[in-house]
């Protein structure tokens, strides 16, 4: 009886290892689909601000976020490259004073077509541009893929505090 019950759960793990992997196929396939695609997306930008870094501020976590966006080529893990050209410069009022959660999308794109993208900015919370002890964007953890057509939402993560 046990030797049954053995070969059955076999079988049955057999067959649903089989569909998951038919799923993953087809997945695959319409991510296949979409890459190729030429239809332009929009990016929506949510912000973040880790909380650790608000003792070691100068003023509230209330500002305007300052940044922009480079296309990958013209960025690399530590920053814009001499001579890069933004697709866009954006300013986002930003108040990490009275919520502790991830804003919802606060800004949105005009339609680009896909691509890697980097948002590199701060938090000025002084008004007086970026300076010491304003949090930063970490290139690494703030390059995304735009996806074609609709809109790709992602989080811009202010996790250093600007040494300068």
């Amino acid at each position: 009886m046990s030797l049954f019950v053995l070969a059955w759960i076999g079988c049955a793990t057999q067959t649903n290892d089989s569909a998951d992997t038919a799923g993953d196929t087809a997945a695959d396939t319409a991510d296949s689909a979409d890459s190729a695609s030429d239809e332009p997306g929009v990016l929506g930008l949510m912000f973040s601000l880790d909380l650790d870094l608000i003792p070691d501020m100068e003023e509230a976590p209330i500002g305007n976020f300052r940044g922009s966006i480079y296309a990958e080529d013209q960025a690399t893990a530590i920053g814009p490259i001499d001579g890069a050209v933004a697709l866009v410069d954006i300013e986002v009022p930003l108040d990490f004073f009275t919520t502790t959660d991830t804003t919802g999308v606060l800004w949105t794109s005009d339609p680009w077509p896909s691509q890697k993208l980097w948002v590199l900015g701060c938090l000025d919370s002084d008004a007086n541009d970026c300076d010491k002890k304003d949090p930063i964007t970490v290139p690494n953890s703030n390059k995304f893929l735009l996806a074609p057509g609709g809109e790709t939402d992602v989080t811009v993560s202010l996790e250093l505090l600007n040494p300068s």
